[in-house]
């Protein structure tokens, strides 16, 4: 029996509600400025689309310090819209919140999960229904957001979790970390009874987790097309980002709970589109929070700060590769495909096979991601059409070094690592 990860009170309430069909669950922290119109916008939708269901909308918060508890409270939602508003147990993040709903759900007898952002900008009130009818209808059971995502907020799934899903587990998912998406009840309960939930999928690793659990247990899977995401970016802390290690850290162990099915290959697997869905909004070049002057920046403070890491991390070749971008005044723009797909080569093997701290690896790969990160920018001038050109090149470049990854993995010796090959 799981362990129930939500209080009394929050059992009272769902014996309240009962049964609901659909069950939506927001994990928020710190969005009292941005969780109305996301509840909003899903819950006046859900009710116009599915007329006679038993909607669920659940805000699970992870002890916010402002409002957003009492914004959540206060919103006047559709009378076929049940909230629930409660906190939940464990270790503290996204991923908690996220099994705190499934959980739910099962409780509820739903019929369809889904898991929504509380900080989106772009949500529009038919997200809902596109998501959820493909799982309604019994033809799969998962949907996962696809949609237009500027730079630099989505670079990490550019730059690293799209390219190495598609390579790894032989399916072009363009957004495998959205955050966003819908799950069969059953599938949903499933992943709650997994032993993962003191792991970094407890935090930001859970979305990409959930992906890759689909892909290589064949769960059947669509896309949906959802236009385009805006949220209301956090600033980047340029220095240390908890996000990003808790996210990528996930992807890379995922690499090697799976590395039989890459290493030996595995046929491509389809993830057909559910639906019309929405056209994105006409090209234009994004205005981003962070610049690449401010990405390059980064780079060079890194230089100073993980020089040893990277002695650690990186096969001498690649590391004379970065020393040399590292001593032009622009090289933090000149982070090249080949080289970037050889730089995550190298911490994803260090990473699992290393016998450093895996979270301070994945923290010193930060300065060259955002060097690569500045080089697409420049490169593209931040055009949707030359973005996706060079996301859908970089992919092409990790294919292409698949074989420097293999040979890496298999020969890889800890203390033959620093200096003497």
């Amino acid at each position: 029996m799981l362990e129930t990860p939500f209080r009394v009170d929050a059992q009272r309430r769902l014996a309240e509600i009962g049964s609901a069909e659909i069950v939506v669950g927001i994990p928020t922290y710190k969005n009292a400025r941005t969780i109305a119109p996301v509840m909003r916008a899903i819950s006046e939708g859900l009710a116009r689309d599915f007329r006679g269901f038993k909607i669920a909308l659940t805000i699970v918060d992870g002890g916010s310090p402002d409002d957003t508890v009492a914004v959540a409270n206060q919103l006047q939602l559709p009378p076929s819209v049940k909230r629930l508003v409660v906190p939940y147990q464990g270790v503290l993040g996204k991923g908690s919140a996220v099994r705190a709903v499934f959980e739910m759900a099962r409780v509820m007898r739903a019929r369809v999960v889904l898991i929504l952002e509380a900080d989106l900008q772009s949500i529009a009130p038919d997200w809902g229904a596109r998501l959820a009818r493909p799982i309604l209808e019994n033809a799969y059971q998962i949907a996962i957001p696809y949609y237009l995502r500027p730079l630099p907020d989505g670079a990490m799934t550019d730059l690293l979790a799209y390219p190495l899903t598609r390579l790894l587990y032989g399916a072009d998912v363009r957004q495998p970390m959205g955050g966003e998406y819908a799950l069969s009840a059953d599938f949903a309960y499933k992943l709650a009874l997994r032993d993962v939930w003191e792991t970094d999928v407890a935090r930001h690793g859970v979305d990409i987790w959930i992906t890759t659990v689909a892909l290589v247990e064949n769960v059947k899977m669509c896309q949906v097309r959802l236009g385009v995401k805006l949220d209301d970016s956090r600033e980047l802390s340029l220095a240390f980002d908890p996000t990003f290690v808790q996210a990528i850290g996930t992807l890379f162990r995922l690499v090697d709970i799976n590395k039989r099915r890459w290493i030996e290959g595995i046929s491509p697997r389809a993830t057909p589109f559910y639906g019309n869905g929405v056209a994105a909004e006409p090209p234009r070049a994004w205005m981003p929070g962070v610049t690449a002057a401010a990405l390059n920046d980064a780079f060079v403070a890194g230089v100073r700060r993980y020089q040893r890491l990277w002695r650690t991390a990186l096969t001498p070749s690649t590391r004379m590769a970065v020393k040399e971008l590292s001593e032009q005044p622009d090289g933090a723009t000149r982070y090249d495909a080949q080289l970037w797909a050889r730089t995550v080569y190298d911490f994803m093997t260090v990473y699992n096979q290393g016998e450093g701290d895996p979270d301070k690896i994945v923290a010193a790969l930060l300065p060259l991601y955002y060097a690569r990160c500045a080089t697409i920018m420049r490169e593209t001038n931040l055009q949707p059409d030359a973005v996706e050109q060079a996301v859908q090149a970089q992919a092409k470049a990790f294919a292409t070094e698949k074989p420097y990854l293999v040979n890496l993995w298999n020969a890889y010796v800890p203390w033959l690592w620093e200096g003497v090959r």
